[in-house]
């Protein structure tokens, strides 16, 4: 049995494989497994996919979709081959740093756990940016109602037992968009052990062209589904982190996508009062003093009605990635 499993979609990514690949081939600590499962790409991802694995020495099993299903159907499949005690989430897009297991290998040796959290780079054309997965927290264990609350919604950065997640049935919801977030949060909280390394081991290579960049009708759609998803999960147990959760997953994403489609005022208006009466007192909150200064911004605006505030910031924001 390997320690790690390593579970990467493909779809469309034969320009990014060799980058992805040698970041795993180049690791220091290598008792792992890639399970890598092809979402019925049509370019020639498949078929680099084999030539590659022809020559590698590492431990790759490749699977394929019958039919494009997703990244959360096709992470789904990952999970039902892993064989490792622990698994973790990479994207074929992104890449890790060589010390990346070791360091994830170290903790565990000396530690029972459920779970590690560990931080990233965010990569915006020619920026590196270091991004915190942990919001609220230091180097060390934290507790689960902190890993909730404080946690970003997104797959990798992760590792969780496998026991975990099998014995629990967790799976990826079949959402093509914010599937990550709900995986995540429910999965947190079956976590009894969870560690924080404050340590950034991730490379995330902003994808332009990916479907939530395409379509934001349909990523609002699936912000709205997938909170659901989390509430009706969590919401006896763990009332106030869901309430937490739902500040930045749903008001301020929900906002933000709205802005971005270029809807009238009087929906956006619609969303922040509708929003407001599921949790009245949303924006005393504690996890608001935990947000980038951006999203307090927005989240400050919206409070305040302040649309032309948000249109600004949105534009600002926009001349800004452009620059990078």
């Amino acid at each position: 049995m390997p320690k790690f499993s390593i579970i990467i979609p493909c779809y469309n990514a034969s320009e990014h494989i060799n980058k992805c690949m040698e970041s795993l081939e180049n690791q220091t600590y290598k008792d792992f497994e890639i399970i890598i499962i092809d979402d019925k790409s049509t370019d020639n991802s498949y078929k680099e996919l084999n030539t590659y694995i022809k020559k590698s020495k590492l431990l790759i099993k490749l699977l394929s979709n019958e039919q494009n299903s997703g990244a959360g159907e096709t992470r789904n499949k990952g999970i039902q081959t892993a064989t490792g005690k622990y698994i973790t989430f990479l994207d074929i897009d992104d890449y890790i740093e060589p010390n990346t297991f070791e360091e994830l290998n170290n903790i565990i040796e000396n530690n029972d756990i459920d779970c590690i959290i560990f931080d990233y780079y965010y990569k915006l054309k020619k920026t590196n940016l270091l991004q915190k997965s942990l919001l609220k927290g230091e180097n060390g264990f934290v507790n689960k109602s902190d890993a909730l609350i404080y946690t970003k919604g997104s797959t990798w950065g992760k590792v969780y037992l496998l026991d975990t997640i099998k014995l629990n049935n967790i799976k990826f919801p079949n959402l093509n968009v914010n599937e990550d977030m709900v995986f995540n949060k429910t999965a947190l909280s079956k976590c009894n052990k969870i560690f924080y390394l404050e340590k950034p081991l991730y490379h995330y290579i902003l994808n332009e062209n990916s479907l939530i960049n395409q379509n934001l009708e349909l990523a609002e759609r699936n912000a709205k589904i997938g909170f659901g998803l989390v509430e009706k999960e969590l919401k006896k147990e763990f009332p106030k982190e869901v309430e937490a959760i739902f500040v930045r997953e749903y008001l301020y994403s929900g906002i933000i996508d709205l802005l971005n489609r270029k809807e009238k005022n009087k929906q956006i208006i619609e969303f922040i009062e509708n929003s407001e009466k599921v949790y009245p007192e949303i924006y005393e909150n504690e996890a608001c003093k935990y947000l980038t200064k951006y999203q307090k911004i927005v989240i400050y605006f919206a409070k305040k009605r302040f649309l032309l505030g948000l249109k600004l910031l949105i534009s600002i924001k926009k001349i800004i990635q452009k620059i990078r």
